[in-house]
């Protein structure tokens, strides 16, 4: 091979993989602004994509805050909260949603009468931010119902006064809808937390004392996770009727760190597509150096058009992964892409070299390569990894096969032209005035 052809399979590499980036990019700009627009749609339709309750306090007044200085904690809080969740597909996109079954009940401990202040506590129950609707909002103290105002829920907090003489107990049900992560914040929930662009809680803002704190928290599915910055579970979470059950108990406490869960996701096509994409160099720089190495060692002429064809087929699969996977489930979409790189691969190269080669040494290779490193996308957190250890196996592969190779020889100026024909004898079947014999 002369280093002219060899530079030009180089330049053919960094064409193709301009075009793989181009790819990447446009699938994750359409990805992003679908994302963008749908996203306020399903906030007014489902509600925010972080639903978190802040946990009630006692004031003085009913305008009173929780950072007045005689606020309290309730004396015990006993809190259910069952989450049913399911997967809406909108607009070409997953979205995790669930209903909310909130059951709270707080205990008040009687307080000594005193003579400089009145007799009387006001019982403040912020709601969620940006609710859409509510179903069975519900206000009890000791057992007995109390209407809940229309002003209470539009200003997002139930007020309740109490009698400090004797205790009680106010227990709060709702239902609601929300996406993605419930929370419950012993504090107050800033109005742009900053999970929303990092998926971390706040942890920031005073510290809040929980008192025979108990809070269990039930789901109908097994993958159960906690928001990055919250608090984890007392225990790990068990099964319970086909999902799980966690629990936060504790006897006192000071934190100003949230509890709740994550919802699952199901995988998107638009970020995984536009990361393989990206990434798709990496494996036709690892196939092109097998290939390459293979055709030196068994002597098989390539021409750099080969490399160009065997470089579209490679391209075949992200580009029609990244329209197919908008049609069809992804994991499907993956092996019908997948089946038609290969077929235009491997039928190519049968032509060109043999159906042993091709399937040999080009069908192997690509299966590993596009297929293999393509579909270790798929598995969150050990990508990296899979692609690393395929990576060193192919470097020790071909360190081995080549140790020996005298790259002086491979290289070397050959003339691209063949050696001229001797000119045709009279009579002989070169001659263009012979004739046949009659």
């Amino acid at each position: 091979m002369s280093v002219l052809r060899f530079f030009a399979i180089v330049v053919i590499f960094g064409a193709v993989s301009v075009a793989w980036f181009a790819l990447g990019g446009s699938v994750w700009v359409r990805t992003e602004d679908l994302d963008y627009r749908l996203s306020r749609e399903m906030n007014s339709l489902l509600g925010p994509e972080v639903l978190a309750q802040p946990a009630p306090y006692l004031a003085r007044t009913a305008e009173g805050s929780r950072t007045d200085s005689d606020v309290s904690g309730p004396a015990a809080s006993e809190i259910t909260a069952d989450i049913k969740h399911q997967h809406r597909y909108k607009g070409l996109l997953w979205y995790s949603m669930f209903t909310l079954a909130f059951h709270g009940e707080y205990h008040t401990a009687a307080e000594a009468a005193a003579a400089d202040a009145p007799n009387q506590r006001h019982f403040v129950f912020p709601l969620p931010r940006d609710v859409k609707a509510y179903d069975g909002l519900r206000l009890a103290v000791d057992e007995a119902n109390i209407p809940v105002r229309q002003p209470d829920i539009a200003r997002g907090r139930i007020v309740v006064a109490l009698d400090t003489q004797k205790p009680h107990t106010v227990t709060i049900d709702y239902a609601t809808t929300g996406r993605e992560v419930w929370v419950y914040a012993p504090g107050d929930v800033p109005e742009r937390p900053a999970w929303e662009d990092e998926r971390v809680l706040p942890t920031s803002g005073p510290l809040t004392e929980l008192r025979n704190f108990s809070l269990t928290v039930t789901t109908n599915f097994s993958a159960i996770d906690y928001p990055k910055g919250s608090r984890s579970p007392s225990a790990k979470a068990e099964p319970s009727n086909g999902g799980m059950t966690a629990w936060w108990r504790y006897a006192s406490a000071l934190t100003n760190q949230a509890m709740g869960v994550v919802m699952p996701t199901r995988p998107q096509a638009g970020p995984i597509t536009a990361r393989m994409s990206f990434f798709a160099p990496v494996s036709l720089l690892f196939f092109f150096c097998v290939l390459f190495t293979v055709v030196v060692l068994k002597k098989i002429p390539l021409h750099p058009m080969h490399y160009l064809f065997i470089a579209s087929g490679f391209f075949a699969f992200h580009i029609l992964m990244a329209y197919l996977a908008d049609v069809i489930d992804i994991h499907a979409a993956f092996w019908v892409c997948a089946a038609v790189s290969v077929l235009l691969v491997v039928s190519y190269m049968r032509l060109v070299a043999g159906v042993k080669f091709a399937l040999l040494f080009v069908g192997l290779a690509q299966l590993v390569y596009l297929v293999g490193f393509s579909y270790a996308f798929f598995w969150v957190g050990r990508t990296g990894l899979t692609v690393t250890v395929g990576a060193v196996i192919t470097l020790f592969l071909l360190m081995q096969a080549t140790g020996r190779v005298n790259w002086f020889e491979v290289f070397k100026r050959r003339n691209s032209l063949p050696p001229p024909m001797p000119p045709a004898q009279p009579g002989s079947a070169g001659d263009p005035t012979a004739h046949p014999e009659v």
